[in-house]
């Protein structure tokens, strides 16, 4: 999964919102796709957020349809 863009900010709490963002997505029975195109808008959100560790719900809605999930082939 690759987001529209890079972003610029401050990483700190990104890990953690990408783990939250896969958790959810497996609890709630998303597929693979959207999984991980959560993990990575939410993720993403956070770096923008001003804020260490906080992320904004507006800008992780606007993120997560640009975000592009590729399948790969089995190697």
């Amino acid at each position: 999964a690759a987001p529209p863009s890079a972003v610029r900010g401050n990483p700190t709490g990104a890990g953690d919102s990408l783990v939250a963002g896969l958790l959810s997505g497996l609890v709630e029975g998303l597929p693979w796709p959207a999984v991980l195109a959560r993990a990575v808008a939410l993720a993403n959100a956070t770096v923008l957020a001003p804020a260490a560790g906080e992320f904004d719900p507006v800008t992780y809605g606007e993120l997560l349809p640009r975000v592009t999930v590729t399948e790969q082939p089995a190697s």
